[in-house]
């Protein structure tokens, strides 16, 4: 049986705690109102009381020190709880009310990340941690295994208290316009992972009891592996670095990245992945290192600019291009888009005449219904107010195939919203088409069921 030494004349030293009691109690004193130093000086005076008190009734040194341990225990964790109760109550209860007072956004996201929760955690247990010489006097061979199992639980709450304040600050520098579409996601999870190593290094070195510097050579021992377990965050950490620096690409913006199917909105950066909400409601995540290593689309230039392009073509039908009649010219010459074109393409095309008939070599020119048309469909463009006048607008043959002649329309609309977009360039494109026939020209079609159906019965009345 374990023998005891008769302790009840030994003073509990609390010289070593006197440092930690300083400022806890100045913690507790802003936060829970409670007087530390009175609260440790009554635990000694109870416990050195408790223990005389069951020596004078004859019970044995023995039993009265595990009487003693746990009264004093008892008495602690009602402590413990009084301790969190009264600061969950003031600071977590207090706040909260306050925030649903005044609607303060940043204050109602330290409420919703349990940011003040996680502070009022961290005074009970420095209470219990230093209490514990005083709970535990008589057995002094389980302090440090009673200090290391608090201590590893204030390192998981002051991790806690960490990751929420980080969270925080992520929320607080999105809020600023200047910061909202850098990648902050990506640099507060470069936070939390180095916290999260800190933490764990701490947590061994307390049930190690090892410096951390001796630890931190050890890990450079293993630089190795943790290069090779870490290598996508390393890439993703690297590739972060250079899109911010680089301004590759920020939240809000328009991508397409055909690789991996995206076409929409970048929604996060973090340090894996970037996140893209697509036009469709769809999400797709893209490795952030994909960014730097594959080509893909931003479409951030086209919404700064001054306009977005237009760049669609129609292709005429070949044997439907030919000069302008008589008729046609005339007919044009009256309308407000051609009259001056007209007039001064007749001029110049009859001084070339002249000019070739009088030497007698050289070719005649004249009008066509092609180019009469492009004209036209330029001089329209230059009118309507949604195109913008001071970018590129031109109307282009490009190379003929064997589906026709292709005339490209290439200019540039004022608005660059999507759907305002979509109807400008419709409504172009609508009036194209019914106007292309004006000036004796038709679209080229491949041919469907009908006109092959059309043929065939052409084909049976000749034939009868």
């Amino acid at each position: 049986m374990r023998t005891f030494k008769n302790t009840a004349k030994r003073p509990i030293a609390l010289n070593s705690i006197d440092k930690s009691t300083q400022i806890i109690h100045t913690l507790l004193g802003l936060i829970t109102f409670v007087d530390m130093q009175s609260t440790f000086n009554l635990e000694q005076k109870l416990a050195e009381w408790v223990y005389q008190w069951l020596i004078q009734i004859g019970i044995s040194e023995e039993k009265a020190l595990w009487v003693k341990l746990f009264l004093l225990l008892g008495v602690l964790m009602f402590l413990v709880w009084a301790i969190a109760f009264i600061s969950r109550r003031i600071v977590q209860s207090s706040i909260k009310a306050y925030s649903q007072r005044v609607h303060q956004p940043l204050l109602n996201t330290l409420v919703e990340n349990q940011t003040f929760k996680y502070l009022t955690r961290i005074i009970p247990l420095l209470f219990a941690m230093i209490s514990m010489p005083i709970v535990l006097h008589g057995f002094e061979q389980i302090v440090d295994p009673a200090q290391t199992i608090i201590g590893l639980l204030m390192i998981i709450t002051v991790n806690q208290f960490v990751q929420s304040v980080l969270k925080f600050i992520k929320v607080l520098l999105l809020s600023s316009d200047a910061l909202k579409d850098k990648p902050i996601a990506a640099y507060v999870q470069v936070g939390n992972i180095v916290f999260n190593i800190l933490s764990v290094l701490v947590a061994i070195s307390l049930i190690t009891d090892r410096s951390i510097l001796s630890l931190l050579t050890a890990v450079g021992a293993m630089s190795a592996a943790l290069l090779l377990i870490f290598k996508d965050t390393l890439a993703g950490l690297a590739a972060s670095v250079r899109i911010s620096s680089s301004d590759m690409l920020r939240n809000g913006d328009w991508i397409e990245f055909s690789k991996y199917g995206a076409d929409g909105t970048v929604m996060d950066i973090n340090l894996v992945s970037v996140k893209v909400r697509n036009f469709d409601n769809t999400y797709t995540t893209v490795p952030t290192s994909a960014f730097t290593a594959d080509a893909f689309k931003n479409w951030r230039g086209m919404e700064e600019s001054d306009g977005r392009r237009i760049k669609r073509s129609v292709t005429i039908s070949q044997h439907s291009v030919g000069f302008a009649s008589t008729e046609m010219i005339e007919k044009f010459k009256k309308h407000t888009l051609l009259a001056t074109y007209i007039e001064e393409k007749l001029k110049d095309i009859s001084q070339h005449n002249e000019r070739v008939s009088k030497e007698g070599r050289g070719i005649s020119r004249n009008l066509t219904n092609l180019g009469l048309f492009r004209v036209y469909l330029r001089n329209y463009l230059a009118e309507r107010a949604d195109i913008n006048k001071d970018m590129t607008l031109l109307v282009r043959q490009l190379a003929p195939s064997e589906n026709g002649v292709p005339m490209e329309i290439y200019c540039f609309s004022k608005i660059k919203a999507w759907v305002e977009f979509e109807n400008i360039q419709s409504d172009i494109f609508d009036h194209v088409f019914a106007s292309i026939k004006d000036f004796g020209l038709e679209i080229f079609e491949n041919p469907s069921d009908k006109s092959f159906s059309r043929l065939l019965k052409m084909s049976e009345n000749s034939d009868s």
